[in-house]
């Protein structure tokens, strides 16, 4: 007997939109409760591409739940990339839904001591009446996209613990980058986790540039980069990152307004700073803002909707304010009057090189 013995449920499901992490976890499940080393384990396919493959499907699975084990009390199942559960395709069709519920009703009379089932399945429509039925009566595991996640703490939280799986020891430095590197795709998340712990073997430090090469090849890590090295006054760095991200492919306007987000962020976190609501501590790369309650209300937010983090205002504002916060919100007027110009016509990387040097002629205030 695995470790499952005495368990209370016989049937335990892992699907949703994030199907690797779906696939991840299910595999580790049948790992800890060593159930592919049972003699009776058997496995049926799910992927049925027609009603009629489906049903055919369904159908040996039932088979496998009622036959019974030959080597022991338990027999143990599973059902792997289940693609009729869905909202679109073949799951809305009417034999499909007849098969299901005939096999809703086998597995509800399944007892932990006699079968184990476990369901790996991809997106699914939690409105059907097969998945409603499961979730009486299985350990129902759902997951979608990290990046779909609107509570930002949550997900670098749930980076680290990835991290510290590795052997790594997260920081949020890196947990932000690597959350921007991944844009949220686990599997992404995942093989940039494992280049920073085969970098990290012989424990030597990270320095950022070599930060660039492990987590670059475009996206918002790289974006992240251009927009730092403009807040930091730095326009040869700046231009080269901008050059980079269009032979990437990366569009000019979208890149400007990714840096229109990031000097709002440097003007707005400034003005609080300014004002005594923003205090930082912590110095280098580990500078960390702390906003007051009483400017709650005006802390900045993402796109999401979801609060900045500490980090990452602390660190644009320890690097914004070598300049004025008027320069910054001049940054902005200046960004905006180039978007006009660029989406009336022109050369538009020209133009969008042209204003950034217009907007780094000012030399940064001594500290």
């Amino acid at each position: 007997m695995t470790p499952l013995a005495g368990k209370s449920k016989a049937i335990h499901f892992f699907g949703g939109e994030d199907e690797y992490e779906a696939k991840r976890l299910a595999r580790l499940f049948l790992e800890e409760e060593g159930l592919r080393e049972d003699p009776s384990f058997e496995s049926v396919p799910g992927d049925g591409q027609s009603v009629a493959e489906a049903c055919e499907q369904i159908d040996r699975l039932r088979d496998a739940l009622q036959s019974g084990s030959l080597f022991g009390l338990r027999k143990a199942v599973l059902w792997k990339d289940v693609r009729c559960l869905g909202a679109k395709g073949i799951g809305r069709d009417e034999r499909l839904s007849a098969a299901l519920a005939s096999l809703l009703a086998v597995l509800r009379g399944l007892a932990p001591e006699e079968v184990i089932l476990v369901i790996q399945a991809g997106a699914v429509d939690e409105r059907r009446q097969f998945l409603r039925g499961l979730r009486e009566i299985a350990s129902v595991r759902l997951f979608a996209p990290l990046g779909s996640d609107r509570n930002e703490d949550r997900a670098l939280g749930e980076i680290a613990e990835r991290m510290r799986r590795r052997g790594l020891s997260p920081t949020s430095e890196l947990s932000e980058r690597l959350l921007a590197a991944s844009g949220g795709d686990r599997q992404r998340l995942d093989s940039q986790i494992e280049k920073l712990a085969l970098y990290q073997a012989d424990e030597r430090p990270v320095a950022p540039e070599d930060l660039r090469l492990l987590l670059g090849g475009g996206g918002d890590g790289v974006v992240w980069d251009f927009c730092d090295a403009v807040v930091g006054g730095s326009a040869s760095e700046a231009l080269r990152e901008l050059r980079t991200l269009l032979r990437q492919g990366e569009s000019e306007v979208g890149l400007l307004l990714a840096l229109v987000q990031k000097i709002r962020l440097a003007a707005l976190g400034l003005l609080l700073w300014e004002g005594g609501w923003v205090h930082l501590s912590g110095s280098g790369r580990f500078v960390k803002a702390e906003v007051a309650p009483e400017a709650q209300d005006y802390f900045p937010k993402k796109k999401s909707g979801a609060p900045v983090s500490p980090w990452q205002l602390g660190m644009t504002v320890a690097a914004a304010k070598t300049r004025s916060a008027r320069f910054w919100v001049n940054a902005l007027l200046a960004l905006s009057e180039a978007n006009r110009r660029m989406l009336r016509g022109g050369e538009k990387q020209v133009g969008f090189e042209l204003a950034l040097l217009r907007l780094l002629r000012e030399k940064p205030a001594l500290p």
